[in-house]
Order: structure tokens, then C-alpha cells, then sequence
């Protein structure tokens, strides 16, 4: 049997599917004007972009298999494979930044003027991709808030870096051309390429910061142990005794167990009940949630 999760996951898919279909294009794009321009900065775009596109070509295969679980075969660890494809994002971003800046230093060793019909192309590439990447950063950073996801975040942070970059090479190709009669200027375009590489540097640590952190099994946050409290409190003539609560976060995946006793006396339907009520209405809370309501007599370590 194939496991499908929730619609956020078929969102984020349907989302990374798009991404991967803009950034192929934009790809083309930015190979072409590379090789008919001589420029530090687009040969720095067309690394970028090709090696973001390899993450994001990853980040869709991860996804597509996290929606589809794992068939017939244990699905232990299958959450853990968002985070791991974000570490790999972060990783390609990092030797995109090591590759602009080591660019940057030789055109400012060597200085030249930038020229070549790829200029143009690229001037308008960056117009419509500034559009495009905008757009998807607010659509992201909307995916990522209403399902909070290691992936997305670093999808998010991705192409803000990417709208960033669009605005930069923009403004970078405009200055160099506008003032190509000063000699100061063939500077301009390692300095603008040395800009993106240190906004692509400082959300590479963001995401290894978060995606390392998700990756190790940890306990809840005190905000969402007070979620499952209020509701547990909200219920509490329904039970009788409440003998434990273990949590834990595993990568965007939370699990929560519950010890409850009940009254003796009661109908095992009658118990059931209350126990589907609290588990569903803990779910609604808690988005990305597992939970599982045990009955014991006994206080639980």
C-alpha cells in the first residue's frame, strides 16, 4: 500500500515541480548569455544557477518520496530525508559561494571591461526572473509558515537569495555599461558578484544551522507542550488521571504520547471516543502531528 501524506506535502511538491521548470529555463538562459559575454558576474550567474538547479532537482525527487512513503517496507526514517536534502541544498550553496568569490578575487586581480551581445540577453533574463523568483519567494515563505518544513525553508531562503541575486546582476550590468568611460567600473562587476556571494553564504548557514538541528530526535518546544496541556485540560472531565506525556520532534514531524487513566465503570466505545476527540483535536493544533493516547493506571517515566 502507497502512503500519501496531507495536501501541504502534495503542495510542496506541486511548488518544487514549478521551481525545477523555472529554473531549467532559467538555466538556458543564463548559459547563453555566459558565452556570448564576456563578464565575472554572468559566468558567476551561470554557475549559480546551475548548480541550484541540481538542489532543486533533488529537493522534488525527496519530496515526491516522502508524499509516497515507502510502499511495503518500513518507513523508519523516511521524515529524517527532508533535512538531509536540505543539508545538501546548503552544501550546494556553499561551493556556489566558494566558486563566485574565488571568480571575484581573478577579476579584481585582472580587471576588465565587460562586453558582448550576452549583456542584453542577460539584461533581460534578470528583469523577468527578478519577477519570477519574487513571486516564488512569497509563495514559499507562505508554504513554509502554514507547513513549517526543513525543506521549505531552504527553498525559501533559496530563491530570496535568488531574487537578491537577480536585482544585483541587474543593477551590476546596468552600472558597468552606463559608466564604461571611467576605469573605476570594470570593478563593478566583482564587487557585485562578491554581494551575492555573501548573501548566499549567510542563508547556507541558516540552513545548516536549522536542518542540523532538525536532524536530532529533541523534545518539544514549551510553546507546543502548552498546546497539548490546554487541550488535555480542556478534556479533563473526560479522564481520570493523566500518568505521562512524551514528546518528540523527528526532522517536521512531531510525535506525542499520551498515559491516561479512565474511569473503570466506562464503556470501552465511551472510551474510544474521548480518546479520538483529544487525539484530533491535538492534530488540528499541532500541524505535522502524530499522536497516540495510551490506557494505564500507572505514572509513566
Amino acid at each position: 500500500m502507497t502512503t500519501v501524506i496531507g495536501g501541504d506535502g502534495l503542495s510542496r511538491e506541486k511548488a518544487l515541480r514549478g521551481l525545477f521548470f523555472a529554473g531549467l529555463l532559467d538555466v538556458l538562459l543564463t548559459t547563453t548569455a555566459f558565452l556570448l559575454a564576456n563578464s565575472g558576474v554572468l559566468l558567476a550567474d551561470f554557475l549559480k544557477t546551475s548548480i541550484e538547479l541540481i538542489a532543486i532537482t533533488l529537493s522534488w525527487l525527496a519530496i515526491r518520496r516522502v508524499n509516497r512513503g515507502g510502499g511495503k517496507k518500513f518507513e523508519y526514517g523516511l521524515g529524517k530525508l527532508e533535512n538531509i536534502s536540505s543539508l545538501f541544498v546548503g552544501l550546494v550553496m556553499l561551493l556556489s559561494f566558494l566558486i563566485i568569490t574565488a571568480n571575484s578575487v581573478h577579476s579584481i586581480i585582472v580587471p576588465g571591461h565587460i562586453q558582448g551581445i550576452g549583456l542584453w540577453i542577460s539584461i533581460g533574463s534578470q528583469v523577468v526572473y527578478l519577477g519570477i523568483n519574487g513571486s516564488l519567494w512569497i509563495k514559499n515563505r507562505r508554504l513554509s509558515k502554514s507547513a513549517p518544513s526543513p525543506l521549505m525553508d531552504s527553498q525559501t531562503k533559496l530563491f530570496l537569495t535568488r531574487f537578491i541575486g537577480n536585482a544585483f546582476i541587474l543593477l551590476s550590468l546596468g552600472l558597468s555599461m552606463a559608466l564604461s568611460g571611467f576605469g573605476w567600473s570594470d570593478y563593478i562587476d566583482p564587487a557585485a558578484s562578491m554581494v551575492i556571494a555573501l548573501s548566499i553564504l549567510s542563508a547556507t548557514l541558516g540552513i545548516f544551522s536549522s536542518s542540523l538541528y532538525d536532524l536530532l530526535d529533541r523534545t518539544l518546544e514549551e510553546e507546543r507542550q502548552i498546546v497539548i496541556l490546554a487541550e488535555l485540560a480542556r478534556h479533563f472531565h473526560d479522564y481520570e488521571e493523566l500518568h505521562g506525556i512524551r514528546s518528540r520532534r523527528s526532522g517536521a514531524q512531531v510525535y506525542v504520547e499520551i498515559f491516561l487513566e479512565f474511569d473503570p465503570e466506562k464503556k470501552m466505545a465511551e472510551i474510544q471516543q474521548v480518546i479520538d476527540t483529544i487525539r484530533r483535536d491535538i492534530e488540528q493544533k499541532l500541524q505535522g502531528s502524530s499522536v497516540t493516547i495510551a490506557l494505564t493506571t500507572e505514572a509513566v517515566a
